[in-house]
């Protein structure tokens, strides 16, 4: 059975959709980082970087199809499209690279719970 899906996004809804996942707490700090750069370092910086930003998501919005731009085959994940595009060896390859991050914060995250254990109960 195929999963049918409508597109019901706006210009609107997928704008607003990218300005709360980006809003937290780095905008917060961005204000103070450009003031320790200067005036003209930091708008430099803040072009520079919105480029790169500009570039990522244009690269993500092409590989979200592949072939025709209206019916060509769907990828919903990031690992699907690496499957697609990159075929089954890169697919392999950042499975474990996935996983490799994934239980170096597992690791990370308790070492930090051992030492946070450890202060607390010090005293």
């Amino acid at each position: 059975m195929t999963k049918v899906l409508f597109e019901t996004g706006t210009v609107w809804t997928t704008s607003s959709h990218i300005i709360t996942a980006v809003v937290g707490s780095g905008v917060l700090s961005l204000a103070w980082a450009i003031a320790q750069l200067g005036w003209v370092i930091g708008p430099s910086v803040m072009i520079f970087f919105s480029l790169i930003t500009w570039y990522t998501s244009s690269l993500l919005a092409e590989c979200y199809r592949i072939g025709d731009p209206h019916y060509g085959k769907r990828n919903y994940t990031f690992m699907e499209a690496v499957h697609t595009i990159l075929g089954k060896s890169f697919y392999t390859f950042m499975l474990r690279l996935c996983f490799q991050n994934q239980i170096g914060l597992l690791n990370y995250e308790a070492i930090l719970f051992m030492t946070l254990f450890d202060i607390l109960f010090r005293f």
